[in-house]
């Protein structure tokens, strides 16, 4: 007999496998934390003087407790694990963001780990459901595509005004889905993913037009995408009409450039440097966002430019108003970096390209304020005229 489970069950549920959740990752933390600190002591002890040698010693080099305590942390972290392997993420709102944050903070790890808590990337619909196949797309001459930014999901999106442009897009005629993928990741791994995705999703149609908005990073992945797509030659870049990019940091962002410059003094002395490890516990994909990556770090100097052949759309805001900007522009990205300009000089260029500056808008408000989806709207009338 099945027994429909009562909402406090479910409620139940829910703050358990999150539970599970928490204890596995910060057992996976402790025993990261115990082998930094056995490193430390190893080196201060093989190491008297600061000057002698720039060498960490290992956490093998430290006295019988540290290993003890090591191997402890790491077989209850593989217990926790085989326990969290047979859970769901729990379907509520705030367990939902919990597993978005933690992906962006350390979606790398969690999938170095092969944890179940790793998230994969997918298409949704309006109730997060997955959308396999092509089914949702076929007989669609026109699609709408979301991409969200780091430590988010497509729930990040819904709120009046998005609902509102979306209910608009659907008169006009066009399919929506959103993705959700692990924001942890190296933002070219995503861009892969999404390549894959979108070429999965929507194969070969040239009849069909494409529209991808990306907010944040998802704007970067969206690129990197491009770039990787018409590297391989994927059929679904035929398709692409036209992409937004909302806050976009095309030239990086500083506050991750001034993390990462404070993270690099611990490795002046051989006692401070295993500490580099807690502020390297930040996602490559946080790390990616430093310059805007967009390819892997052996690949830097490989240009990726926007495509030339569709329309591009870029939102950059800031907190102040007047013609003196924020510092950090809209709190995370600045200005110039979101409209991907340098002293007023375009450092990315397309014969079909348009920028706007919003005034008295934070990095998030992106998603919600209605002057965003006026300008999304107006610009995609624009070719329709």
């Amino acid at each position: 007999m099945f027994i429909e489970p009562h909402a406090d069950d479910k409620e139940y549920s829910s703050v358990t496998q999150t539970g599970l959740a928490v204890a596995h990752v910060a057992l996976q933390g402790a025993t990261e934390l115990t082998r930094m600190v056995a490193e430390t002591h190893a080196t201060i002890t093989r190491i008297p003087w600061i000057w002698q040698s720039h060498e960490v010693a290992q956490a093998q080099q430290a006295p019988i407790p540290y290993q003890l305590v090591t191997h402890l942390f790491s077989n209850l972290a593989h217990f926790s694990y085989q326990f969290l392997n047979q859970t769901s993420i729990p379907a509520t709102q705030k367990g939902q963001l919990f597993y978005s944050i933690l992906n962006g903070v350390c979606g790398d790890t969690l999938k170095s780990w092969n944890s179940p808590l790793a998230q994969s990337m997918m298409l949704c619909d309006d109730e997060g459901c997955s959308l396999q196949g092509r089914s949702w797309a076929e007989g669609q001459s026109r699609v709408v595509i979301f991409i969200h930014g780091l430590c988010l999901s497509e729930r990040e999106w819904k709120n009046p005004a998005h609902t509102e442009f979306v209910d608009w897009l659907r008169t006009q005629g066009f399919a929506v889905a959103w993705v959700r993928y692990n924001s942890g990741l190296p933002i070219h791994e995503n861009g892969e993913d999404l390549n894959k995705l979108l070429e999965n999703a929507l194969g070969h149609d040239p009849a069909r037009q494409l529209t991808l908005i990306g907010h944040s990073m998802g704007g970067l992945i969206i690129r990197s995408a491009c770039h990787q797509a018409k590297t391989t030659g994927s059929a679904w870049l035929g398709q692409l009409h036209q992409s937004a990019y909302l806050g976009s940091p095309h030239r990086g962002a500083p506050l991750e450039r001034l993390g990462n410059a404070f993270n690099n003094s611990l490795g002046l002395t051989p006692y401070s440097r295993p500490f580099m490890r807690l502020g390297n516990i930040r996602s490559q994909g946080i790390q990616d966002l430093r310059h805007g990556r967009l390819l892997p770090e052996d690949r830097d100097d490989e240009p990726v430019n926007l495509l030339p052949e569709i329309r591009h759309l870029l939102i950059g805001g800031h907190l102040n108003e007047g013609i003196e900007r924020h510092w950090i522009g809209d709190g995370l990205v600045p200005v110039d970096s979101a409209l991907a300009m340098n002293d007023n000089r375009a450092t990315l260029s397309a014969p079909d390209l348009t920028r706007c500056e919003l005034q008295q808008i934070n990095h998030f408000a992106l998603l919600s304020d209605v002057r965003v989806y006026r300008v999304l709207q107006q610009w995609m009338q624009e070719v329709d005229q």
